[in-house]
């Protein structure tokens, strides 16, 4: 949403220029009617970010020819590399994602230095040369996959510059939802009592951080 309102900003728009609008869930037709209402006034683009929204961003798009329709993280797009585009979608629809697992790996050297931290504070969470880290995963996605990989090389870079002849392992748990504040707690439960010293997710609620906390 920042970087949304950053974007706006960027190219001149006014806050009276741009509308956002939350809670707009994956199930239902909600998310098709809220583009549709935006088209009917006159929106020159309407942008989505969840991923269960692309079927309703792509039916909008067919009706509303003359309005843009953007969709983060989705496949369908005719330009996309992914399987599952295909070659008849709209011109006015679009895919757009970022680099994610690069900030995934920023984050991981971010764990890494608190985990030198925590290890020279207590060399016990050392067990038998091996620290553990855990990694909350929503689904066994490629992009989850990229995720806790770059994380996890991101935690190791910044550990084993500081301390040597102890190896960081990951264990990942998947919840197989996007948003389940209950699977991610319970989640991060099993990684905690497997004795990781630091827990990440690509998940999207609290579960997570309120079982470590």
């Amino acid at each position: 949403i920042d970087a949304f309102k950053a974007a706006c900003e960027a190219k001149g728009l006014t806050k009276k220029q741009y509308t956002i609008v939350t809670d707009i869930p994956e199930e239902g037709d909600d998310c098709y009617q809220k583009a549709a209402q935006f088209a009917d006034a006159g929106y020159k683009a309407v942008f989505a970010d969840s991923f269960g929204h692309e079927a309703n961003m792509l039916k909008a798009a067919k009706e509303y020819p003359n309005t843009t329709f953007c969709h983060a993280t989705g496949t369908k797009s005719s330009l996309s590399l992914d399987a599952d585009a295909t070659n008849d979608t709209p011109a006015n629809f679009h895919n757009a994602f970022a680099s994610i697992y690069e900030g995934r790996y920023i984050a991981g050297y971010a764990a890494g230095l608190k985990l030198v931290e925590m290890y020279n504070a207590n060399n016990a969470i050392a067990k038998d040369g091996v620290i553990n880290v855990g990694y909350v995963g929503a689904y066994p996605y490629a992009e989850v996959k990229s995720g806790y990989t770059s994380w996890l090389l991101g935690v190791r870079k910044a550990f084993y510059e500081s301390v040597k002849n102890v190896t960081v392992n990951m264990i990942v748990e998947f919840t197989n939802s996007w948003y389940d504040e209950t699977l991610e707690k319970d989640a991060a439960n099993v990684l905690i009592q497997k004795g990781c010293a630091i827990i990440s997710q690509h998940a999207d609620s609290w579960g997570a951080p309120i079982a470590c906390e």
